[in-house]
């Protein structure tokens, strides 16, 4: 079943109330209180949109990632395949990464076009976080969670599941927010803050997962025959 939800909390931020107005929640993202991955496991690439000019957004986030302990760095939207390749090769060299997209507008849609690639390769992406793509693809089934933040403004649209996707979708309308455009949506600190919340979170959990899929399990003693 999926999960698709456009009225959500994510790690403590409350989206799209009946008013149309946000409330933030107090403080910075939380701790983890269980094992977490180290920055060396994490890697966070993100795309800005057309000509590099209306996406400055994704570098600020970007610097913003790396203050974190993440290793992000920023590409142009042209350099998706450079992204998809690398991110390729460290998988099939052993180098299991925990891979995080991040789009803005065209870049957004590349993050798709990774997706895709990545997918023939059977590699998974952990996160997807998209902001106004123009031209969403379905999700493919190696995304474990996408989280989209979109206007109804003509350029932004919702996204929708691939048949065989099983994980996590959100999108997240921020049509009502008229402080927003397509050309200001990612340059919210607001929103960064969410996504940095959202990336802490899902790598929380599913590294948890990785860790209790590793773990031999215990083996029941024998009982004695008479």
């Amino acid at each position: 079943m999926h999960r698709l939800r456009t009225i959500v909390i994510i790690s403590g931020w409350l989206i799209m109330l009946p008013t149309g107005s946000f409330a933030q929640a107090q403080g910075t993202p939380k701790a983890s209180q269980s094992q977490t991955a180290s920055p060396a496991q994490v890697q966070v690439d993100l795309l800005r949109g057309l000509a590099d000019i209306f996406s400055r957004g994704m570098d600020t986030l970007t610097e913003k990632l790396n203050r974190q302990g993440y290793s992000a760095r920023v590409y142009s939207t042209s350099g998706w395949q450079s992204v998809a390749h690398r991110i390729a090769d460290r998988y099939l060299r052993g180098h299991k990464d925990i891979i995080v997209v991040i789009g803005h507008s065209l870049g957004a849609n590349a993050a798709f076009d990774i997706a895709s690639q990545l997918e023939r390769q059977k590699i998974p992406i952990e996160l997807i976080v998209t902001f106004d793509a123009t031209r969403p693809q379905p999700v493919p089934n190696n995304v474990l969670h996408l989280v989209n933040f979109y206007q109804e403004n003509g350029f932004g649209k919702p996204v929708s599941a691939g048949p065989d996707f099983k994980g996590e979708l959100t999108n997240i309308d921020l049509t009502a927010d008229t402080g927003l455009s397509h050309t200001t949506i990612e340059k919210s600190p607001r929103l960064h803050m969410m996504v940095m919340n959202k990336i802490e979170d899902v790598v929380r959990k599913d590294l948890a997962k990785r860790v209790k899929a590793t773990k031999p399990k215990s083996k029941k003693p024998k009982q004695a025959t008479g």
